[in-house]
């Protein structure tokens, strides 16, 4: 699921900018949005240099939005320890990006602050696609424009469409600064052309495109009828897992994906090397979470390091389903989306089938994700 990351700085000594509406629209746009349950928004209100790299620690975002005042060739404002303004130079932004940057983490950067246009291209160097703005720009153009570049990433069309309807909503607005964003694109899309942000219940989004040769496809895009899906799991977890499984019996009667674990091993075969073999070739990777599952030497050495190094590589989507309530931060895929909605434990829910039925649907808009 594609995560964006709102930073807003408006320091005291710089004119106050309607930032709380601004993120509200976007917000609400969003919630309207027909692929709403795709995108996740987190905020940080009140930014300081040292936030910014803590939000980018915390979230993993795959967009990043700035919300302030921009300073030209000087930087950004963010605020200092009082609150008032601390200009952050491109050059310190874009060091900071390249180092995310060469994760492949993030897709867009959006710098919604007036003359931003000097730090977007010191950026772009890092970034596949950064918007920033040439000149000063009035608040409600800045918040149509914003709208407008959302609504469109949330109906499922490319970057350049969501550029290009922002600009169309700040000339409907009247305001007459359409041609103040402008939308830089980086040495990794180059030409490339209909490039659309895709979205996945996972954070192992990538800008895509018919033709784009800048990373090595993921083994779950090449072209296949059913994908291969992998459960990795405590055996004390076996009855949820069983539940889990007929859930997904549906998908499997779709031809939409073909279901494995270690009780499909038959007499006479070696289980470690089967499970690796099938854990080698999986589309998706479903691991499902629980108290024993951490403590589970095979789980967490053996087939969660396989499938995170999968994951990384992005020749496997992988995908933490949380059964039951157990302390997982800091784990090798607490960066990760996981299932059911808000991560609440399928223990925890009052009806139990309501929270499977939420993980299969998860499920299914991955594998219709990845067949894209």
């Amino acid at each position: 699921m594609p995560k964006i990351l709102i930073l807003a700085a408006n320091p005291n000594d710089t004119t106050r900018l309607r930032i709380g509406e601004e993120v509200r629209d976007i917000s609400n746009g969003l919630e309207r949005a027909s692929r709403r349950d795709e995108f996740e928004i987190e905020q940080r209100w009140a930014v300081r240099p040292r936030d910014l790299q803590r939000a980018m620690l915390d979230e993993m975002p795959q967009i990043v939005h700035f919300s302030g005042h921009g300073a030209g060739d000087a930087g950004l404002y963010f605020e200092d320890v009082s609150g008032n303004a601390q200009l952050v130079t491109g050059s310190a932004l874009a060091g900071l990006f390249k180092l995310f940057g060469q994760k492949g983490q993030i897709d867009c950067v959006l710098l919604n602050g007036c003359y931003s246009q000097a730090q977007a291209e010191a950026i772009v160097e890092h970034v596949p696609y950064v918007i920033g703005m040439s000149d000063s720009m009035g608040d409600r153009a800045a918040i149509e424009f914003a709208v407008g570049f959302y609504d469109a990433l949330g109906a499922g069309e490319s970057v350049e469409f969501a550029f290009e309807l922002g600009k169309s909503a700040v000339a409907l607005s009247g305001s007459g600064d359409e041609d103040v964003p402008i939308l830089l694109k980086g040495d990794s899309v180059g030409s490339l052309h209909a490039t659309t942000l895709q979205t996945s219940d996972s954070s192992a989004t990538v800008l895509t495109t018919a033709s784009d040769q800048s990373k090595p496809a993921a083994k779950a895009s090449v072209k296949k009828d059913t994908l291969e899906v992998f459960f990795s799991y405590a055996h004390e977890d076996e009855d949820l897992r069983d539940r889990l499984a007929t859930h997904l019996k549906l998908l499997e009667r779709q031809k939409v994906i073909s279901a494995w674990y270690d009780r499909d091993i038959t007499g006479g075969e070696e289980w470690e090397t089967e499970i690796l073999e099938q854990l080698e070739k999986a589309d998706i990777i479903l691991l499902l979470i629980s108290a024993d599952f951490l403590a589970s030497d095979f789980c967490w050495g053996v087939e969660l390091e396989q499938a995170m190094k999968r994951h990384g590589e992005k020749s496997a989507c992988v995908i933490p389903i949380i059964l039951r309530s157990v302390d997982w931060k800091d784990t090798p895929f607490s960066k990760l989306q996981a299932l059911p909605k808000n991560a609440e434990p399928v223990t925890n829910w009052t009806n139990q089938d309501q929270a499977f039925t939420d993980i299969a649907k998860g499920i299914r808009r991955v594998a219709e994700r990845l067949k894209k």
